[in-house]
């Protein structure tokens, strides 16, 4: 059930190889046979649509598109990731939504409302924010979004660190050239042992941004995640594709988008480097792709870019 669990997760979130050193994460191949099942068509696509292109969710001419790697089968448990994204900006139309993300999850039995998530990453997403600019978001549900959970800070549930250097819903002002310097967001979520709550890391020497508590969660969330899933996903109407990441295919990973620096944090919370490729989903390879993971890094997206204005 596995890749259809994690795609059913992203589309409710986003309206979402071998580990070096520790056989406490699934090897390649072990994962690989949990991410085997087909995508359906499910109502989660309609909360997928609902985020990124809200005025799209009734619409047959919106169409989305994945691309990311994911791993769903520690014996464990996850307890944190740990990772780095370049961050761009894209000049988007209202109808128009592209995010990079990673979130981690607990399916439960597959029913939407059994669906518990935090998500963070960047997204542009004219139609919620108003404006075409790049902006840092969190995400969260305990119950797919039947009565928990919001974007950012419309609802009580992520607590922000006093001081924090960024917010939810903060616009990332230096963002990267797909030809030219590159700008980072390195992100760590990691189990806290103690008080339990999950906590968000940011920056780039990554400081404590808040946390999500404890007691939002049920079930096993509450203790670990069952899924890490990390990539990119952007919706449109038909005739107006979107860029994912950079907008460049990985074929030219010289100015395609990328995560490197990929970490799963175990129940003790230490760090292990994901060294092997895992199981990836591209929902039309030929327009946007990710390539296989390779010492932690890997790249991915797809369209063309837009000039930039």
């Amino acid at each position: 059930m596995g890749i259809l669990l994690v795609a059913c997760t992203l589309f409710v979130l986003l309206v979402a190889g071998e580990v070096h050193g520790s056989r406490s994460h699934a090897t390649g191949e072990e994962v690989k046979q949990k991410f085997h099942a087909p995508i359906n068509e499910t109502s989660s696509i309609r909360g997928l649509i609902g985020h990124v292109s809200p005025h799209l969710q009734d619409s047959s001419d919106a169409i989305v598109y994945f691309a990311y790697h994911g791993a769903a089968s520690a014996p464990n448990g996850y307890y944190g990731f740990i990772g780095t994204m370049d961050v761009y900006g894209l000049p988007l139309a209202q109808g128009q939504g592209s995010a990079a993300a990673v979130w981690i999850a607990d399916e439960g039995d597959g029913a939407p409302s059994s669906l518990k998530n935090i998500m963070i990453g960047w997204d542009v997403l004219p139609d919620l924010y108003g404006d075409s600019k790049t902006h840092f978001y969190i995400k969260w549900t305990n119950d797919g979004f039947q009565s928990t959970g919001c974007l950012n800070l419309k609802c009580n549930g992520f607590q922000p660190e006093k001081g924090a250097a960024i917010t939810p819903g903060d616009v990332i002002d230096h963002v990267s050239s797909p030809n030219g310097a590159k700008r980072n967001l390195n992100l760590k979520i990691i189990k806290n042992g103690t008080s339990g709550d999950w906590l968000v890391y940011c920056g780039l020497d990554p400081q404590l941004i808040g946390r999500f508590p404890r007691s939002l969660f049920t079930g096993g969330f509450a203790d670990r995640a069952v899924g890490v899933t990390f990539g990119g996903v952007v919706s449109a109407p038909i005739t107006k594709p979107t860029p994912m990441g950079s907008g460049y295919l990985p074929t030219d990973v010289k100015s395609a988008a990328s995560i490197s620096n990929i970490q799963f944090v175990d129940q003790n919370g230490r760090a292990w480097p994901v060294t092997g490729d895992l199981p990836k989903l591209e929902t039309n390879r030929n327009a946007y792709a990710v390539t296989p993971i390779v010492n932690g890094r890997f790249y991915y997206g797809g369209h063309e870019q837009p000039p930039m204005v």
